[in-house]
């Protein structure tokens, strides 16, 4: 860019150089009047480049100087410049279209060489003002550019930041996923051993109605023994048998049962004293039987 700047600023300056001197003549060149075609000047600007579109363009349709019956020569050639021909406007011309601009010939109207050279000079400004636009987008372009790469950098930084987030998301996800089947299992465990606690409690009910059900029938078969000795004792005197009664054994056997029965109950053991003497048959062989009518005596 700096190149181009500089070129074109010698092509300005040899233009304004060519415009002052005095050897350029009206009618050197053989140009016709300003009758012939008029020039304009299209400028077009791209993002990559300027172009200049010249419409409108007449071919000189004279011969330019009186040594030159000459076909011009191929774009890109260089002409030979001679000394007394430096200040043609078609040697400048030729020089400008081979040197300065190779791609955009620039064909001079014919007419005044000043005035060509002025709109010459004008195009050059545009162009030189283009160029210059388009260095400062270029700047442009490159501040752009370092912003995009240290935007390209934060947003690496931050994906990276993001992939690690993720992963450490995944890793507890997976940690809450094993915690959830760990509660769930000693949830199973924990309703299993209310179960079982359940059949225990229910087991150690059954016993204790089971023990409650046989202290009361083991109580019923002391009392009902009792009972049924008594009965018997009672009937046994009644039909006059008392005779034939053992009284030690009886005693005995009452004693046992009356000992039993503390037992069960967790009493103290029952004291015998004070209780009448039994006779032995001795004894009682010697005791007078007592009358029919009268009541029997208190043992």
């Amino acid at each position: 860019m700096p190149g181009s700047f500089s070129r074109e600023q010698k092509s300005i300056e040899k233009f304004q150089h060519l415009g002052g001197i005095g050897g350029i003549q009206e009618g050197r060149g053989g140009y016709v009047g300003e009758e012939g075609c008029s020039q304009v000047g299209a400028l077009s600007e791209n993002d990559d480049e300027v172009q200049f579109i010249k419409s409108y363009k007449c071919q000189a349709t004279t011969a330019l100087a009186s040594s030159s019956n000459k076909k011009p020569k191929a774009l890109g050639s260089t002409p030979k410049v001679s000394p007394s021909t430096s200040s043609d406007p078609a040697t400048v011309l030729a020089n400008l279209n081979t040197k300065v601009f190779p791609f955009t010939p620039v064909v001079l109207p014919e007419g005044d060489s000043s005035a060509s050279i002025h709109i010459i000079q004008s195009d050059l400004l545009q162009a030189m003002s283009q160029l210059f636009h388009l260095g400062e987008r270029m700047d442009d372009h490159a501040s752009l550019w370092a912003e995009l790469a240290t935007l390209t950098s934060q947003l690496r930084e931050e994906k990276d930041d993001v992939l690690a987030e993720e992963k450490e998301i995944k890793a507890l996800k997976h940690k809450i996923r094993h915690q959830d089947e760990a509660g769930t299992l000693a949830a199973a465990e924990n309703v299993s051993l209310r179960e079982q606690l359940e059949r225990r409690e229910e087991e150690v009910c059954d016993l204790r109605c089971a023990a409650e059900t046989f202290d009361v029938e083991k109580i019923m078969a002391v009392s009902g023994t009792i009972v049924v000795t008594r009965w018997e004792l009672m009937r046994d005197w009644l039909n006059h048998q008392t005779d034939n009664w053992d009284l030690e054994g009886v005693l005995e056997r009452y004693k046992m049962v009356k000992t039993s029965e503390a037992e069960f109950l967790a009493l103290p053991p029952p004291s015998f004293e004070g209780q009448p003497m039994i006779m032995g048959n001795t004894e009682a062989e010697k005791t007078p039987e007592p009358d029919a009518d009268d009541p029997p005596t208190d043992p």
